[in-house]
């Protein structure tokens, strides 16, 4: 037999085949059980969804004389001719080149004449919103009192071109777009089908591009497969299709995490040079940062229509932004997709836009805000617990890489002579619970002071051959491998710090103020534990603990935080042009 395309060979031939429809397959199904058949439908959506598909498999039902049910049985000598295209009971029309007032009334002519075999005799229209306005109006009559053996199928993509005189005579269906995991989903069964080798990853790119039409992905489909017919990866998608990779995608987000600008661009470069077009890469950016938005407002990744791998970078990825930062880089990116037809240096917008998201400030919760400032104004700073859950702008902050805060005194003015002012009072560093009063928590570490260095224990009989000075010195690869699994992860494991080597046991410490990443890096950490396994040869286990993020690496006292000594309170007094009282 002749080779034949997918969408041709897969076609449904039964009304429970047919994908995501299941809304008007169950109506026509228990329409034909009751017998109830009307003398026009209309067939109504976006290309490639099962419209005409749909009109066959009715126009078989209705003919077939071995029915099962409501579904045609495909063996019997109407149902073959049906499919091979020979049936003089059944005639598909091509609104597009049938669309005169001319072939409207010799369809008029010839409606009258029973069928040679079988109960009904089916016109099926496609695109039937070509006709003409007057084809429409001579074929008024015919629809609105038909002989009782003929049945009118009408398919099209722009019923809003349907006369209204027309469509009142209709019983409407809308079809709509398949998601993609519906789409994923049946392509997985062609390809197990077809013997061919496709992992998940590959099959939501196809999903994803054809864009809610089945047809298109299974054309896509026979593409990918046209270069290895053996098996299909998430890479050769990618080649074929000319899109970009994903991991730049998330490096891009990663870096902006890091207030990187340098790897934002770096990032970008690789992009034009593998040829993705700018206009691709805006699009494939705008994608992530909704998977990124769904995440964050449904509190879970679990119900995104994306493969299971990426669930867990986007609901990562997600925790390292405010929802508000997320929206603004929507923003600045839909505007830029409608700027870049008139302008002159495509690339440039973009790099300038990335460059702003790696440079933009991280939103602020008012409330808390509000917070601290009446807190200011008791002449106090309230710093969270240890055990405080983490607010929207404590999750918008990138994984501190230093322990060491930018500090901008403010110089009030002196007082005026004739009145006494008493010097403030400083206020004593708000002290962190310690494992007794806080048992949910690990025990907290303090951070060496100057001149010392974090050493392994002295005990090397329980240890392996891997050192802690080797361990050290391999950090930065370790980092890297969790980034090529999951880059997101990586953010929060370059942030925290190398404590210490006990036997199997890697020491971890997080800055208390910032417990969010350590309970996702815990949340990971089988995975985690099996790349560094890979990579040293030697199973180790992690051990997160908190350490006091109140001392500075050179083992000096943070200053002690009074009103004068807080950012915050400068920027305000900056901006309402006020003083301290």
């Amino acid at each position: 037999m002749a080779y034949q395309v997918t969408a041709r060979k897969w076609r449904p031939r039964k009304f429970d085949e047919v994908v995501a429809q299941d809304h008007i397959t169950t109506t026509l199904k228990n329409a034909i059980l009751s017998e109830r058949i009307a003398q026009c439908y209309l067939l109504c959506g976006p290309r490639g969804v099962g419209k005409t598909t749909t009109a066959r498999i009715l126009a078989k039902a209705l003919n077939c004389s071995d029915r099962q049910g409501a579904d045609p049985c495909d063996t019997c000598e109407s149902c073959q001719s049906i499919v091979a295209g020979t049936s003089m009971n059944v005639l598909e029309i091509d609104g597009a080149s049938n669309n005169s007032v001319e072939d409207i009334r010799e369809l008029r002519e010839v409606v009258r004449y029973a069928a040679t075999e079988g109960t009904y005799k089916i016109y099926i229209i496609d695109e039937v919103h070509m006709l003409s306005t007057a084809a429409f109006n001579a074929l008024l009559k015919t629809l609105e009192e038909p002989p009782a053996h003929v049945v009118f199928i009408f398919a099209t993509t722009e019923v809003q071109a349907v006369p209204d005189t027309i469509l009142s005579r209709c019983q409407r269906f809308n079809f709509r777009r398949v998601a993609a995991g519906q789409i994923a989903a049946h392509l997985r069964v062609i390809a197990d089908g077809e013997g061919i080798v496709a992992d998940e990853r590959a099959l939501f790119l196809l999903a994803n591009r054809a864009d809610g039409a089945l047809r298109d992905a299974e054309s896509l489909f026979d593409q990918v497969v046209s270069l290895n017919a053996e098996g299909i990866s998430a890479d050769v998608v990618e080649r074929v299709l000319g899109l970009v990779d994903r991991s730049i995608y998330f490096e891009v987000m990663e870096a902006v995490v890091e207030a990187n600008p340098a790897r934002v661009i770096d990032a970008l470069d690789r992009a034009v040079e593998a040829g993705a077009e700018v206009e691709e890469f805006i699009h494939g950016l705008v994608e992530l940062l909704r998977h990124v938005l769904l995440a964050k407002v449904q509190e879970s990744a679990a119900t995104l229509d994306v493969a299971e791998e990426d669930k867990v970078n986007y609901e990562t990825l997600g925790a390292a932004f405010a929802t508000e930062d997320v929206m603004r880089m929507l923003q600045v990116l839909m505007d830029l997709e409608g700027e870049l037809k008139r302008s002159v240096s495509p690339r440039f917008r973009l790099e300038l836009a990335l460059v702003r998201f790696a440079l933009m400030g991280r939103a602020v919760d008012v409330g808390e805000l509000l917070t601290r400032i009446k807190a200011l104004e008791e002449g106090a700073v309230t710093r969270p617990s240890v055990g405080a859950e983490p607010t929207a702008s404590s999750l918008s902050r990138p994984a501190p890489t230093t322990a060491r805060e930018s500090r901008l005194s403010i110089r009030p003015e002196p007082p005026a002579p004739d009145r006494e002012v008493d010097a403030p009072e400083p206020t004593e560093k708000a002290v962190l619970p310690t494992s007794e009063s806080s048992p949910s928590r690990p025990p907290a570490v303090s951070t060496p002071t100057a001149g010392e260095t974090l050493q392994p224990p002295s005990d090397d009989s329980s240890r392996g051959s891997l050192s802690f000075e080797q361990l050290s010195a391999r950090w930065d690869e370790l980092v890297d491998a969790v980034r090529g699994v999951q880059p997101a992860l990586a953010i929060f494991l370059k942030g925290a710090r190398l404590l210490a080597l006990e036997g199997k046991s890697i020491k971890l410490g997080f800055v208390a103020d910032d417990r969010f990443p350590m309970a996702q890096v815990v949340k990971s950490r089988e995975s985690i534990e099996a790349i560094y396994a890979e990579r040293l040869g030697d199973v180790l286990r992690l051990n997160c603990v908190v350490v006091d993020g109140a001392e500075e690496d050179t083992g000096e006292k943070k200053k002690v935080e009074t009103p004068e000594d807080d950012s915050t309170v400068q920027s305000i007094l900056d901006t309402f042009d006020g003083e301290l009282v």
